[in-house]
């Protein structure tokens, strides 16, 4: 597989015959017909041409990369992912392909606004009320569709004048560090958002006797790599692997409480910034949850649950899936007493994709599976890993979802 500095990566010839070299692999498999809409649309387009997939256009192999949202389900689905002769590795083929389409047309201003996010939540921290009020209020999300295209039923995340990190900072760390530090990396849906999360997972990681730093600096790059922005995923990896060194060098873990953002660090920092610093941080990088598992495996973990949680239906997002920890959260809540239905359909969001109303239909498609189970479930509360998989449960159900985190912290009752 090409890095992202070899010079054939985003040369339009190279890159046309890979895409057609795995289409013909995925064309005589379609197995993974029914993961999303980049599959059927590649088949649809394979079987209207009589020359089949060397009947297909340029136009044709971008249209099936416009569908595609990144979940990276295939590649665990996929039987022939390396170290198999033929070398299928879907989404990082699609990744690059949209890394050379905005080489070559460009990113739209309408875009490369919706990935400024730690810019949008300083906005919303500064004028909460005002972001709020616009963001619920119907004649603003229609301007809002027509102007950046993002669909006026998508549910916005809600603002705090208080964000995590200024939260933090009032509050200071209280961890006596017996059982180890961590650095909690905001993200920038915690920190500004979702402040819940953050601040049960400081308090819980504190119960058990860890020291805790709240660690922000500014967005990972996750957004950046929705719109094939190579260089601005690059200068934000740089960023956060300076501002984390200090804390990898003394031994601490990066817990991460958003799936995509620690598969990124994890996966894709090494590959952004190549080097000893980022490998050793996503050497580094844990899911959040994945670290409260291990502080219970190592009986490290404080048991004194004082509040039932009844059934909770969680749902595994697709990007902590594909990290193949296990279902953490779930183990984690029942250990709590919680009567858990496990859902591990996709929410069809995933970064930015599911949010635009061009592609809000095919996302809402891909979403039912995953809306109509935890529907289903009939149960007391809804739990996810991820915020904006929350957010497509709230615009489907009009439930709010809670990060397992939330729960826990509830079942010890710690709440502030």
């Amino acid at each position: 597989m090409l890095t992202y500095d070899d010079p054939d990566y985003t040369n339009s010839e190279s890159l046309e015959a890979e895409l057609r070299r795995v289409a013909d692999v995925c064309h005589q498999c379609r197995r993974c017909l029914p993961l999303c809409p980049s599959f059927p649309k590649l088949f649809d387009l394979v079987d209207a041409s009589p020359d089949e997939v060397a009947g297909l256009s340029r136009g044709d192999l971008d249209a099936v990369n416009e569908l595609c949202f990144h979940c990276k389900l295939c590649y665990n689905h996929c039987p022939y992912t390396p170290p198999h002769e033929w070398d299928i590795d879907f989404p990082a083929l699609m990744r690059r392909q949209q890394i050379a389409r905005a080489e070559r047309d460009g990113v739209s201003l309408a875009r490369r606004l919706t990935t400024k996010t730690d810019w949008i939540g300083r906005i919303g921290a500064l004028t909460a009320p005002l972001m709020n009020f616009m963001n619920r209020n119907r004649p603003s999300r229609v301007m809002l569709e027509k102007t950046l295209g993002i669909h006026r039923d998508w549910v916005q995340p809600r603002y705090y004048a208080e964000t995590l990190t200024r939260w933090f900072r009032r509050r200071g760390p209280r961890g006596n560090g017996r059982n180890g530090e961590v650095a909690l990396f905001a993200t920038c849906s915690v920190n500004y958002s979702d402040t819940d999360a953050g601040r049960a997972a400081v308090r819980v990681l504190e119960h058990s006797g860890v020291k805790v730093e709240v660690v922000y600096g500014g967005c990972c790059g996750m957004p950046s790599t929705d719109t094939g922005d190579l260089e601005a995923a690059r200068k934000s990896a740089r960023r956060t692997i300076a501002l984390l060194k200090p804390f990898v060098d003394r031994g601490a873990v990066v817990a991460v409480p958003g799936p995509s953002c620690s598969l990124l660090m994890k996966t894709e920092y090494p590959s952004l910034v190549p080097g000893e610093d980022s490998e050793r941080l996503a050497a580094a990088v844990v899911d959040l949850m994945e670290h409260v598992y291990d502080l219970a495996k190592a009986k490290k973990l404080e048991r004194d649950f004082k509040h039932p949680l009844g059934k909770v239906a969680y749902h595994a997002p697709c990007h902590l899936r594909a990290q193949n920890i296990g279902f953490r959260s779930a183990d984690l809540l029942r250990l709590a007493g919680a009567e858990i239905t496990l859902v591990d359909a996709c929410s069809g969001v995933d970064g930015t994709w599911g949010m635009q109303a061009r592609f809000h239909e095919e996302s809402m498609k891909v979403a039912r599976k995953m809306l109509g189970a935890l529907d289903a479930a009939s149960a007391d509360e809804i739990a996810t890993d991820c915020p904006l998989s929350a957010l497509r449960i709230e615009e489907g159900l009009g439930r709010k979802a809670h990060h397992p985190i939330v729960l826990f912290e509830r079942a010890y009752g710690l709440e502030e």
